[in-house]
């Protein structure tokens, strides 16, 4: 990885919680994750990302870190350094692995021993769904790319089933690699090149597979949304993701949603709001209106005499139905002013204006409901 920080790396302060380590691990590789994102380098930048979360998640490494400094903790982790000391005699260390370093100064300790089956890794898919599926829940048809277990060599990537350890790495699943500077020799741990770090190798290579173990292939799978899910939320499909070594489970595959805006409904939280528009009569006298629900019913609503524009009534448990309690809906009502009136609806609201007047004393200052109604249709008639 070099000399780069990974405080750096993950875009946090030294001081930064075990919840912002996790949240900054959980976007970098969601943004780099190589089968998401094809910039070049990528993949490269996802294994930087994984290497800095691996040693910062974990307390005592982290500890290590803080205290050791990047330079000195990546040259322990990574095997011998060889170098010039006091009065040339050099200094030579060989820690074999991050976690022998403890042996070198205490004493004591086991040694790392062969690296075991990986599990594969988690995929990342998004979907978009309409509001009407989030609130009553839906079966979606997705197609999946990822690998499987070749059926032809049962995932051992030899085509007699049979493995052997690898002659190169003797099965730790590295190998030493020495670079020689004008400043020493530097000897580091990398990923065996012959058997990819599995520490094994097939007898006979598996033509299928060309004995990796694993095919990529298409398969469409259902996934079933419950009600209420929101955007942002991510759905998990356990099993679906990368195959793993053999005899490792398979990654998992994380659908995140995002919920498709609706022309009628809008989301607030577990309730839903809708407009309906009535006449200024209507308004001041009530009335009844049918509306229609996120599930295409109709519901009747008495709207009471004398509402005012913009305010919601309440339709219980006509909203998202989670959590066992159903939402509510909310429907905001929207008095709408005639623009134009025959002469017998002009008369009848001129009287009404003589009417609220006379109420409010003669040559009162202040209007009334239906004056200002009558008011704007004056208004949008010159």
């Amino acid at each position: 990885m070099g000399a780069k920080d990974y405080y750096d790396v993950l875009n946090v302060s030294r001081n930064a919680t075990e919840q912002e380590i996790k949240k900054a691990y959980r976007t970098l590789t969601k943004k780099y994750h190589p089968d998401v994102c094809k910039e070049e380098g990528a993949e490269e930048k996802f294994k930087e990302i994984n290497e800095a979360y691996s040693v910062l998640s974990d307390n005592q490494k982290k500890a290590q870190y803080d205290r050791m400094g990047h330079e000195t903790f990546t040259n322990a982790s990574k095997g011998q350094y060889s170098g010039g000391g006091f009065g040339g005699a050099g200094f030579n260390a060989d820690f074999g692995g991050f976690g022998d370093i403890f042996d070198a100064f205490f004493g004591g300790g086991a040694r790392r021993g062969p690296r075991g089956p990986q599990p594969g890794a988690d995929l990342l898919m998004r979907i978009q769904i309409k509001l009407r599926d989030a609130a009553l829940g839906t079966n979606r048809d997705i197609d999946v790319m990822h690998t499987e277990p070749c059926e032809k060599c049962e995932g051992t990537g030899s085509s007699n089933k049979k493995v052997r350890v690898c002659p190169r790495c003797g099965g730790s699943g590295q190998e030493k690699r020495e670079n020689r500077t004008p400043f020493g020799n530097f000897v580091s741990m990398a990923t065996c090149s012959q058997c990819q770090g599995r520490g094994k190798i097939p007898e006979e290579r598996c033509k299928a597979c060309n004995g990796s173990g694993h095919t990529r292939v298409k398969r469409t799978i259902t996934v079933t949304v419950p009600p209420g899910i929101d955007t942002g939320m991510r759905l998990r499909m356990e099993g679906y993701g990368e195959a793993g070594d053999a005899g490792a489970p398979n990654g998992d595959l994380f659908i995140e949603v995002e919920v498709l805006p609706d022309e009628n409904f809008r989301r607030i939280g577990d309730n839903l709001e809708t407009n309906v528009t009535i006449s200024a009569p209507n308004a001041a006298v009530g009335s009844k209106v049918d509306i229609n629900t996120i599930d295409g019913r109709e519901v009747e609503l008495r709207i009471p005499a004398g509402v005012q524009h913009g305010t919601a009534l309440k339709i219980s448990g006509e909203g998202i139905k989670r959590r066992g309690r159903p939402g509510d809906l909310l429907v905001r009502i929207k008095i709408e002013i005639p623009k134009q009136l025959n002469d017998e609806e002009k008369e009848l609201y001129e009287r009404l204006v003589e009417i609220e007047a006379a109420k409010k004393g003669k040559g009162g200052k202040k209007s009334g409901f239906f004056q200002d109604v009558v008011g704007k249709m004056k208004d949008s008639m010159k």
